[in-house]
């Protein structure tokens, strides 16, 4: 259960501040977004101490469970809107609530320096494709192509 709870009250569908008049119709399995954000923008000290009760849980979790924590407050958050910075989002109050995400999102947004990655994608398909295998499907190739370069993750060894 989230520590949001620590400072809003459920009575049926509607969900109360501690703090003020505040209430909210709040579905059963909606996201506490609009309650962090109210809490964010009405209650500043109360929002930081959530925010740090938050990091103190996954202090106490294992590696995937931290994950698994991280990932389900991401699904549950405000999505960005097309028009939104995502380098901005990554930076700011995400990137201390969401730190293993964080890191994922600078891999994945940032272009390569060189063309080396491609011109080694390329090399690796004439390994894969020889004169013996001409007629592989391109479906094919694409799939061989992906299992040559992602098996090396689970140190699988294996001979071309």
């Amino acid at each position: 259960m989230s520590k949001i709870w620590n400072y809003f009250t459920l009575s049926g569908r509607i969900a109360f501040c501690k703090e003020c008049d505040y209430k909210k119709d709040f579905p059963p399995r909606a996201p506490t977004t609009t309650l962090a954000t109210h809490l964010k923008s009405k209650h500043p000290e109360q929002h930081k101490q959530f925010l740090d009760q938050s990091t103190e849980v996954k202090a106490e979790l294992n590696a995937h469970q931290k994950a698994e924590v991280e990932v389900n407050e991401y699904l549950n958050s405000k999505r960005l809107q097309i028009t939104d910075d995502p380098f901005k989002y990554w930076s700011g109050e995400n990137s201390i609530k969401w730190p293993l995400l964080t890191k994922l999102s600078h891999r994945y947004f940032s272009a390569p320096a060189t063309s080396s990655e491609s011109e080694r994608l390329f090399s690796t398909a004439g390994l894969v494709v020889s004169n013996l295998r001409t007629r592989l499907l391109p479906d094919n190739v694409e799939k061989l192509l992906f299992l040559h370069n992602n098996l090396k993750i689970y140190d699988y060894k294996y001979d071309l």
